[in-house]
């Protein structure tokens, strides 16, 4: 029983020791965190949230009703606007800006005419001149 009484004394205050000098280290850790460590512990907690339960007010000034008249009072101008006989668009038109249409894509569709401002015996005059043998590393 001696032998057994022992180790059942020095196992418990061998971990109150070891608890109590844990716990002075956490709580030095604690003390010494950074700014961020705070506002995460505030965060993972759930602390400085608004509640989702409950329903902002909403401010009399700002009436989605009154946006939509608005909306409606300007389409009602707009539309008004092109009604006029300024904005019909002219008796043909249409007929009139694609036949620009066509001329402009005719041009780009002929082939371009040759050039003449070199003839062959010239090319070739000029070819001959710079075409001069090269030196290599094997013939010193």
């Amino acid at each position: 029983m001696k032998i057994t009484a022992i180790p059942l004394l020095i196992v418990p205050a061998m971990l109150v020791a070891g608890c109590t000098s844990s716990f002075t280290k956490v709580r030095e850790a604690v003390n010494s965190a950074p700014e961020w460590y705070g506002e995460r512990r505030a965060e993972i907690r759930g602390e400085g949230y608004p509640d989702l339960a409950a329903l902002p007010q909403s401010d009399p000034k700002n009436d989605p009703g009154d946006r939509l008249r608005a909306q409606l009072d300007r389409s009602d101008a707009l539309d008004q606007a092109f009604a006029d006989a300024r904005a019909e668009v002219a008796a043909g038109g249409a007929e009139e800006i694609l036949a620009i249409a066509e001329n402009i894509r005719g041009n780009f569709d002929a082939m371009p005419p040759e050039a003449d401002f070199l003839t062959d015996a010239e090319i070739t005059a000029i070819r001959n001149k710079f075409n001069v043998p090269r030196v290599t590393r094997d013939e010193f």
